[in-house]
C-alpha cells in the first residue's frame, strides 16, 4: 500500500482530474472524436506489463487519454440513454461510500448499509403508496428486477398450486401462462427465457397505436397465469390500464408484475399520479433508481407484496420528494 500522504495525493489527483472533466462536459462533442478514439488506441493498447506502473502517471494517462474518448453523457445534450449519477447529492455519495468499501450481504457485515436500504425501503413504499406487505429487493438493473419478480410469481403460484418448485424444479411441474403484450420490453423476454417459461410459450395481447394492452383482448385468465404489464412504454411513454386489468387478474388468482423502469416513478407525484392508478393492485414491480432518481448507473429495485438500495438511494430518494 501507498504512504497516507501518496494515498491522498492520488486522490487528490483524481478530483483535480475529475473536476476538469465535469468543467469541460457541456462544451465537448457528445461522441468522441477521431482522434480521441486514435488516442485510446496509441495510449492504451501495450503488452502486459510485467510490473506496476507510477499511479500518478496512470490517472494522467486515464484523464489525457481516457477523458476525451468518453461518450459526454452529463453535458446535457445526450440523448442516447438514460444514465444516473449526475446530480451532485448521489455522485458525492457515492465518492463517500466507496471508500467505505462495504460488502453489504448481512447486517453483521455492514450494519449502516443495513439500515439505509431499511430506510429506503420504508420511504418508497409510502411514496409508491405500496400494500404494509411490500419487500424491496435492490439488484444491479431492470432486467434482474425482472427476473426476481417472475421467480417470485414462479414460486407463489407453484405454491398454491401444492407443487414445491424449489425442490422438484420444472421436471413434471404443472405449466403456468405468461400473458404480456405485444410492446413488452425485451428484458421481460430475457428474464422469461431465463426462468424456463419458453418465449415461443408467452401468449401475446394486442396493444394500441401508443402500445398499452387492449384489455378487451386478453385472454382467460386463472390462477396459472402471470400477467406483465408496463408502466411507460420506451417508445410512447404509455402505460397499461392498470386498474382494470390487475382487477380481473385477480379474481381469476393470477400474478401481475409491472415493469416500471422509468414509469413507475409516476405514482409518486400528485400531478401524475393518474397513469400508474391501480399499480397498488399488482404482486411485483420493477423500477430504475438510476432514472428517475439519478444514482450511479445501474441501480433498480424490485418490489414484492406478500412474499418473502443503499446510501445515495436514500440521498436521491430526499432530492426526488424535495422536487416534486
Amino acid at each position: 500500500m501507498l504512504s497516507e500522504h501518496q494515498l491522498r495525493s492520488l486522490y487528490l489527483q483524481a478530483k483535480d482530474h475529475a473536476f476538469d472533466y465535469a468543467d469541460g462536459a457541456a462544451e465537448r462533442n457528445v461522441f468522441p472524436t477521431p482522434e480521441a478514439l486514435a488516442s485510446l488506441q496509441a495510449h492504451f493498447v501495450e503488452p502486459l506489463p510485467q510490473r506496476g506502473g507510477d499511479a500518478s502517471a496512470i490517472l494522467r494517462c486515464l484523464h489525457e487519454h481516457g477523458s476525451p474518448a468518453s461518450t459526454a453523457q452529463s453535458g446535457g445534450r445526450y440523448f442516447g440513454f438514460v444514465n444516473g449519477g449526475v446530480l451532485p447529492v448521489t455522485l458525492a455519495t457515492k465518492w463517500l461510500t466507496d471508500f467505505w468499501d462495504q460488502n453489504c450481504a448481512l447486517h453483521l457485515m455492514s450494519p449502516v448499509a443495513s439500515k439505509l436500504e431499511q430506510v429506503c425501503e420504508s420511504w418508497l413504499r409510502e411514496l409508491f403508496a405500496l400494500p404494509a406487505e411490500t419487500v424491496a429487493g435492490f439488484v444491479s438493473g431492470t432486467s434482474s428486477a425482472i427476473l426476481c419478480g417472475l421467480a417470485a410469481a414462479r414460486f407463489r403460484l407453484y405454491q398454491r398450486l401444492d407443487y414445491d418448485f424449489n425442490r422438484r424444479g420444472h421436471c413434471g411441474a404443472p405449466p403456468l401462462r405468461v400473458v404480456a403484450g405485444r410492446h413488452t420490453h425485451s428484458a421481460v423476454l430475457k428474464a422469461a427465457a431465463l426462468l424456463g417459461f419458453g418465449t415461443d410459450c408467452i401468449e401475446w395481447v394486442d396493444v394500441d397505436t401508443q402500445g398499452r394492452i387492449k384489455p378487451t383482448e386478453l385472454p382467460a385468465l386463472d390462477a396459472t397465469c402471470i400477467v406483465l404489464l408496463q408502466a411507460g412504454n420506451v417508445n410512447s411513454g404509455s402505460f397499461d390500464p392498470f386498474r382494470e386489468i390487475c382487477e380481473a387478474a385477480a379474481a381469476a388468482g393470477a400474478w401481475v408484475h409491472i415493469d416500471g423502469a422509468f414509469g413507475l416513478w409516476a405514482g409518486g407525484t400528485r400531478r401524475l399520479a393518474h397513469l400508474t392508478d391501480g399499480m397498488q393492485l399488482a404482486h411485483s414491480w420493477s423500477v430504475d433508481a438510476h432514472k428517475t432518481l439519478n444514482t450511479p448507473y445501474v441501480k433498480c429495485l424490485c418490489f414484492v407484496s406478500v412474499l418473502c438500495v443503499c446510501a445515495f438511494a436514500l440521498a436521491s430518494t430526499s432530492y426526488f420528494q424535495q422536487s416534486i
